[in-house]
């Protein structure tokens, strides 16, 4: 397949778009595998979720254990909710603390463990609350909500892995507080865009 090929589809993909929805089920996939991949192909998610897991794997996973598995037990909480009342989209709060997670990461300060709970559990929440995907309703919907929080568990894992990994050496601990800061610069970016495209 020739350079020139792809490049020629790829302009024909953008030129061609769909009509943009956020929380929508990719079309010929299972519903399960769509709660699963929903974590990663919502930017705020993924920003949340990733910046999270990198604040647990600093502390490292023996002493920040605790404080994970409340981050998971707010998870199939928001779910819950999630799955009786869905409730308004929480896309604009889930992006501001990414930032804010994401400059305590950037930071790597020596705080107390209780800050873990507070940032684990409103993470968490948030996650499972917000995961609702617009055209599902009912049996189809939850098995799409538990798929998201499979996904939230297991993606969460590699990002705690390599953190707590980076702890090893000063220098790529300081990798992790750079990619801190850029998810927090990230969240803020995608804030601007998302506020400022809904007013149009």
């Amino acid at each position: 397949m020739s350079r020139r090929f792809v490049t020629a589809l790829f302009c024909f993909l953008l030129a061609t778009p769909e009509i943009a929805a956020a929380h929508t089920p990719i079309q010929g996939i299972s519903n399960i595998f769509n709660g699963m991949l929903h974590p990663v192909l919502t930017p705020s998610h993924l920003l949340l979720l990733i910046v999270t897991s990198l604040f647990f794997g600093q502390r490292g996973f023996k002493e920040a254990e605790s404080a994970l598995y409340a981050s998971i037990a707010a998870v199939v909480l928001g779910l819950i909710f999630s799955s009786f009342s869905p409730g308004p989209q929480v896309e604009v709060f889930i992006l501001v603390w990414a930032a804010i997670t994401g400059l305590l990461v950037a930071a790597s300060l020596r705080i107390p463990l209780y800050w873990y709970f507070i940032v684990g559990t409103v993470a968490g929440f948030s996650l499972g609350f917000d995961s609702a995907q617009e055209t599902l309703s009912g049996k189809e919907n939850i098995i799409a909500l538990f798929g998201s929080g499979v996904g939230i568990y297991f993606f969460s894992l590699y990002p705690i892995s390599f953190a707590q990994f980076c702890n090893k050496k000063h220098w790529l601990r300081i990798g992790v507080r750079v990619f801190g800061s850029w998810i927090a610069a990230s969240s803020l970016l995608v804030l601007a865009l998302s506020t400022s495209s809904s007013r149009i």
